[in-house]
């Protein structure tokens, strides 16, 4: 892909904040902006968990998640810059999902007993997971995936093409 779809907005940039947590508190707020309403996905509303997180009390549980890793919730103390500078690109990812010009894969999986959407911005190697509840999506992570977890996605978008199943 050439350039970025016109409806993706621009990245977030450490360069122009004063040091890291500048660049989280900016991700925050443009979060908090974002997601003051509910997105549609496919229909059905896509919602965030506005409780505070366990490790961050201080920040949305579905924020921070979207913005740190690790096992168990309480170790993920620091925010990772890649993530943070990304923030802006999920709700108008989910919005637009059906750019057939944009190289979005869009796909269903399962993680334990819980069902999952992924929305997979392959030119720019951001990922979006979407748990699928009763009634409604809730956004669970995004993230930019490394060289072996992109090799299992294309397994899993190309296996999940082949059941011509919708979800």
């Amino acid at each position: 892909m050439s350039s970025s779809p016109a409806w993706l907005p621009l990245a977030l940039a450490l360069a122009d904040f004063p040091d890291l947590d500048g660049l989280e508190n900016a991700a925050f707020t443009h979060f908090q902006t974002a997601w003051a309403t509910h997105p549609t996905f496919r229909g059905d509303e896509v919602r965030v968990h506005r409780h505070p997180h366990l490790a961050n009390s201080n920040r949305w549980n579905t924020y921070w998640h979207c913005v740190t890793e690790g096992e168990p919730e309480t170790t993920r103390t620091t925010p990772i810059q890649d993530r943070l500078e990304r923030i802006p690109w999920a709700r108008p990812l989910i919005e637009n999902e059906t750019d057939a010009n944009s190289g979005i894969k869009v796909w269903a999986n399962s993680r334990g007993r819980d069902q999952h959407v992924c929305v997979w911005f392959e030119p720019e190697n951001y990922l979006i997971v979407l748990k699928i509840a009763r009634n409604h999506f809730v956004l669970k992570t995004t993230y930019r995936p490394q060289s072996n977890r992109r090799t299992q996605l294309h397994r899993d978008y190309t296996a999940w093409k082949k059941t011509g199943r919708e979800f």
